[in-house]
């Protein structure tokens, strides 16, 4: 086979993907992609075609950014296939396009560290069938950092500055941030030059426009210092799931919070990695060692007496560290690649090796088909007769289930159950999530996550929704919520929260019930506050505001609101119950206002007495910054490639 053949080859499992859903309508429907990314999609498509506002998501958390958030995508040119297809069917041309990607880029990375012909394509087929690869998959954003990883690093040990720097924003605007400063950070260990550090430097200078504002508005959001050790670690990879990384079709004990749930890599990656650690030189030998120290962390985090240390070395911003066995899987398998075929005086080791594998793998409960062929592909690869067919089939033969994890089929979305569709623009909470409750959802997951509102299916509904489930919650609406969540006891939060529906999957004491379907049940809070009032002043906790006058709302929604006020007593507060992100700028009559922070998302602008109106404008912080930081870089790049040639 030709070597263009070959490569094109490493992208055949993610193209079988992408064709199935463009063409057949089959689309992955695995874990967060129905619930969140199909509605990214969908309101993201509206935000390009001029329907929506690209600055401000007025649907949930009490409003929150849209363009601050990395994952609404809309600087990333694949997810704008939304335009071209209906969201679902357009998710599913994303993660079959990026396995494509990825595979094809490991299948290059391979090929620059010198293997033999015919094993980038085991190289390629070895990281895209990965079980991590699928769980990746299920979290969209994960799996699109992911698949610049290898070609940013083939771009790094290329030497040439231009490739690296693009594909370092990529991976950046892929939306997964910290899994591309990882990916950084292995480019400058596999080539710690001068000119990889500027490539880097100018790769954050292209992506500024957004990660401003982004860092900007993490600032303000509920992860970093005060998070305990245990939030911090949830996720890590346990001690009895190693085995699940070596044996096909182990069973997982139950866990609620796993976010890598497929395990498994080929067998000869593992094997011929732990030979690429001892017996290979160079770029290969480093990428082994990052591969098996993103592996490493991945489980020691989970250990009792180390998930401190995670804490402070993340400094409480980063969760589920299980997700760095995603890096270790485009590390290990290239590196592995370069030792197939080339240790076979190993032949007898390696037949001992494969036995014991096979043999525990029984004992554990693993699949005797998959194990067979696993073990004998191993030993094969290390020493066999055949070692790039062994490496070949090796990763072909982990595809049929790990595929399968992707649960692809038609998603017909129904539509949202008549019962919680709350009438006009009213805010809705839904209650906190719980065991019970996820029990309760999983029993007919789509419509019942659709009526609670979880992930972002608010964006496909029009409903306005209390609760957030984005990557960053305000700090001040995450402290409302808990106070809500106490039940009977934040019944004034709840009534400062605005939302005079509540959603549920029961009846709760207190509470008026509207409605009742299999979806969920519909609650009506009549005590509820309105969203924007006019009053004395802030209430403190427990008080109930003293209304002083009268305000018309003429414009919500969006990057703009406009209130027409009447204040009757000598003066006032506009009191909102929205969520006070620094972005907003308050108008009173054209002239710039400040405002006033209250408990929880309470704030309020002081209306002197008779009829006012007052503006609201929002500006993501360190956009312009940005913006001017990109444009330069954008300058930078086209003069380097201009140069070039």
């Amino acid at each position: 086979m030709k070597p263009a053949w070959r490569l094109a080859a490493c992208a055949l499992p993610g193209l079988v993907v992408a064709a199935a859903a463009a063409i057949g309508d089959l689309v992955p429907t695995l874990r967060d992609l129905p619930a969140y990314f199909v509605p990214l999609r969908h309101h993201t498509a509206q935000v390009l075609r001029g329907q929506a506002s690209p600055a401000w998501n007025p649907f949930v958390g009490c409003g929150e950014p849209f363009f601050a958030n990395p994952q609404s995508d809309l600087l990333y040119p694949p997810a704008w296939l939304a335009l071209v297809f209906p969201a679902p069917r357009a998710v599913g041309v994303e993660v079959g396009l990026h396995l494509a990607l990825l595979g094809l880029g490991s299948g290059l990375l391979a090929r620059r560290l010198g293997v033999r012909p015919g094993v980038e394509v085991a190289a390629g087929w070895g990281v895209c069938l990965a079980g991590p690869m699928m769980d990746a998959a299920g979290v969209l954003n994960n799996l699109e950092t992911l698949a610049w990883t290898p070609w940013l690093w083939w771009a790094a040990l290329g030497a040439r500055a231009w490739p690296v720097a693009v594909f370092a924003a990529l991976a950046w605007l892929g939306a997964e941030p910290w899994l591309a400063l990882m990916a950084m950070a292995g480019a400058l260990v596999l080539s710690p030059r001068r000119r990889t550090v500027g490539a880097l430097t100018l790769a954050v200078g292209l992506v500024a426009v957004q990660a401003l504002p982004f860092a900007a508005w993490a600032r303000t959001g509920d992860r970093g210092r005060g998070i305990s050790p245990n939030d911090a670690a949830r996720g890590a990879i346990r001690i009895n799931e190693v085995a699940a990384m070596v044996v096909p079709g182990l069973p997982l004990p139950p866990r609620g919070d796993r976010f890598v749930a497929h395990l498994t890599m080929p067998f000869w990656v593992l094997l011929l990695g732990g030979v690429a650690a001892a017996r290979a030189a160079g770029a290969a030998r480093r990428l082994a060692f990052l591969g098996w120290a993103a592996a490493g962390l991945a489980i020691l985090t989970g250990l009792p007496w180390l998930r401190d240390g995670w804490a402070v070395l993340s400094r409480g911003l980063v969760w589920f560290p299980g997700r760095l066995l995603f890096l270790a899987v485009v590390a290990l398998v290239p590196a592995a690649a370069t030792r197939v075929g080339e240790e076979w005086h190993l032949w007898k080791p390696a037949m001992v090796i494969a036995a014991l594998a096979l043999t525990g793998g029984l004992l554990a409960g693993g699949d005797p088909l998959e194990l067979t062929v696993q073990a004998a592909c191993a030993a094969a690869a290390l020493g066999g007769p055949v070692p790039v067919v062994a490496a070949v089939l090796g990763s072909a033969s982990l595809g049929p289930a790990h595929l399968l994890a992707l649960e692809m089929t038609r998603l017909a979305l129904p539509p949202l159950d008549p019962c919680v569709a709350t009438p006009g623009r009213a805010r809705v909470v839904a209650v906190a999530p719980s065991t019970e409750q996820l029990v309760w959802v999983e029993q007919d997951p789509v419509p019942r996550q659709r009526a609670l509102g979880w992930g972002y299916w608010p964006l496909l509904d029009g409903r306005s929704m209390a609760r957030t489930f984005a990557p960053a919650r305000s700090r001040a609406l995450a402290s409302h919520l808990a106070a809500v969540d106490r039940g009977a006891a934040g019944r004034w939060w709840l009534d400062a929260l605005a939302a005079p529906w509540i959603v549920s999957q029961r009846n709760i004491p207190g509470l008026l019930r509207h409605c009742q379907t299999a979806a969920g049940t519909l609650l009506r809070n009549p005590t509820a506050w309105p969203e924007a009032w006019v009053v004395t002043g802030l209430p403190a906790p427990g008080e109930r505001p003293i209304v002083c006058g009268t305000v018309s709302t003429e414009v919500a929604g969006g990057d703009t609101a406009r209130w027409r006020c009447r204040v009757d007593a000598s003066r006032g507060v506009l009191l909102l119950s929205r969520n006070p992100d620094p972005g907003w700028r308050f108008e009173l009559d054209g002239r710039a206002v400040p405002t006033t922070a209250g408990p929880g998302i309470l704030h309020g602008v002081p209306v002197p007495v008779g009829e006012h109106v007052v503006e609201a404008h929002y500006r993501p912080p360190g956009l312009l910054v940005g913006l001017g930081a990109t444009l330069l870089s954008l300058l930078g790049l086209t003069g380097g490639i201009w140069r070039r040639w």
